[in-house]
């Protein structure tokens, strides 16, 4: 029984947790008549080509670009020391033995 009430409530929190997302990406779906409210009143692709089209606050391509670049630097680096870090744990090596005793706050 337990097992069904925590499985009822996760499903509970992810809803919560996407069910927003979900919903505005159906809803930007709608064609140039369609407003942010359901039901929908048309389909087609208008919102989100204005998204790509330059804006007053500025260029969304050029803000993924930027995203998308730095989310690869990240990437690579996290790789590489995630690697670093695995070869060095897959021997011993000096200084795998030492206890380090941090000076207490007090």
């Amino acid at each position: 029984m337990a097992f069904y009430l925590l499985a009822a409530f996760f499903g509970l929190f992810v809803l919560f947790l996407y069910g927003p997302m979900v919903a505005i990406f159906l809803l930007s779906l709608q064609g140039p008549d369609g407003e942010l409210t359901f039901p929908l009143r048309s389909f087609g692709f208008y919102w989100l080509g204005q998204v790509f089209q330059e804006q007053r606050v500025g260029s969304f391509v050029e803000a993924f670009q930027r995203s998308l670049l730095l989310g690869l630097v990240v990437l690579g680096l996290s790789i590489a020391v995630s690697v670093m870090a695995g070869l060095a744990f897959r021997n011993r090596f000096r200084g795998a033995n030492a206890i380090f005793i941090s000076p207490s706050p007090v």
